[in-house]
This record gives structure tokens, sequence and C-alpha cells, in this order.
């Protein structure tokens, strides 16, 4: 919803064209990206850019003919793709924390307008999450993709990749993780192979526990509903936010209400 995506066809072949929209100007600091994105082509798991210019947000990329996959093969390249991203040790501009992430789109909401029960019901349902969050919490920070959700990655016939780079940044890994099972809407069983392949590639260091991936998961729904409340708040009409935003915070609370009881 940040950007206009074209698929151009030439004489010397097929390109991604990337252009922003005017009202997301300033949102995404594309020097960021464009580095990060660099350093995720030269893993072989995004797009090399063929021109960028982050001072006007575009980018140019070559074209690549996607296919269909079963959710576990899905799930299972996913996790490999993450778990190869995460163990990488690049070091990517930007720091994705999820608390300071709330904490900005709380204070860009205010107190006011219709979304002020919603706003309240999300606030207090981190209180009540506190008591439980890891000792640990942020000590490990890995490069992140930051929005790995269906629309972000591209399966072909031999490897997945991941485009849409705007958000990426050093996270802990277990967001990358939780946001890529909750907007997938990854069964139990998926979500097991792509924790597994996970495994496989970045080993057991990197692997959230349970805990730290279903309050993370709390957090990543949060982060959503907010943002959707955020759009309703604009008057965006692109889709019902508002319905968009209450199933993400309810299912926030019902995975905060299966930690906390």
């Amino acid at each position: 919803m940040s950007n206009r995506v074209y698929r151009l066809e030439t004489d010397r072949g097929a390109f991604f064209l990337r252009l922003p929209r005017v009202e997301t100007a300033g949102m995404v600091d594309r020097y960021d990206e464009a580095e990060n994105i660099g350093h995720a082509a030269d893993l072989g798991i995004a797009l090399g850019p063929l021109f960028c210019e982050p001072g006007e947000g575009v980018l140019m990329t070559r074209a690549v003919d996607t296919v269909s996959a079963t959710p576990d093969v899905l799930a299972a390249r996913l996790g490999d793709v993450l778990g190869k991203l995460h163990a990488s040790k690049c070091a990517f501009r930007g720091e994705l924390d999820p608390d300071h992430v709330i904490e900005a789109q709380l204070e860009a909401l205010g107190t006011g307008g219709t979304t002020v029960g919603d706003v309240a019901r999300l606030k207090s349902l981190l209180v009540d999450l506190q008591p439980f969050e890891p000792a640990e919490r942020g000590c490990r920070r890995v490069p992140s993709h930051g929005d790995p959700s269906p629309g972000n990655c591209l399966m072909t016939s031999d490897r997945l990749w991941l485009i849409d780079w705007e958000y990426s940044a050093m996270a802990e890994p277990a967001w990358d993780i939780a946001y890529a099972s909750l907007e997938h809407g990854f069964s139990r069983a998926q979500e097991r192979e792509l924790l597994e392949a996970y495994r496989q590639r970045a080993g057991d260091r990197l692997r959230p526990t349970p805990r730290e991936l279903q309050i993370m998961k709390i957090k990543c729904d949060v982060v959503s509903a907010l943002w959707g409340l955020e759009q309703l708040r604009q008057g965006s009409d692109k889709t019902d936010f508002h319905v968009f935003a209450r199933a993400r915070l309810d299912r926030a609370v019902a995975t905060a209400r299966a930690i906390t009881g």
C-alpha cells in the first residue's frame, strides 16, 4: 500500500519497477533500505537493484516468474531463507524494536476519536504481558526483513525471493518468524516446518523459544492493529481497516490469555 509496482516487458527482458506513493514520503528511510537490499542481494535472497535512487524511492530489479507452492513447502522455504538472513551476520542499517514502534504508534494515534476503546484495550494487554517478558529480551539483534508477509515472498521454481525491504533493520530473530507465521496463516504443523527449516540453517542459538515466539506474535498483532487504526483515523478507504484492526486485536488478546491465564 505504500508503493506502486509495475512489471515492464521490454526487448531486453522483464523488470519490476517500484515508485513510492506521494502520501508515504518520509515514512521510510530509503537510504537504509538501499544498503540493506545490497546485503540481502549478496546473500541471494533479494533481487539485486539494477537502478536505485534512494532520494526518490525509485527501485528497479529484474523480474522473476513465480510458481504456486503448498503451504508446507512455502513454510520450509521461508524458514530456510530467514535462517540464512539471520545467521549471515550482515550489519543492516536501522533498528526495529517492537516496543518502540508501538510507543510511537500510540503517540501518533493520540487519545481521542473512535479508536479510543481499542487503544485502551491494547494498552491493558501490554501491561498484563510485562511480567512474562524474557529477562534477556533484546540482547540478540540480527539482520531482519521486517515484513515477510505473503505479498513480499516470491516463489520461483528454484528458490524463494524476499522483496520490499522497506522495514528491514536489525531486530530480534522472533520478529520475522512471528510475523511470517501470522501473516501467512500457518497452521501449527506448518509453523513447525518453518521453525525446523530455520533451525537447520541458523541453529538453535537464534531460534526463539516457544514463549518468546508467542509474546512476539502478540506484539506483531498489536503493531498491525495500531497501523490499521491509524489508517482508519486518516480516512483511508483502501480496505476495511476497522475489521482488519479488530481481527488482529482479538487474536492478540487470545494469544495473551494463553500465556497469562
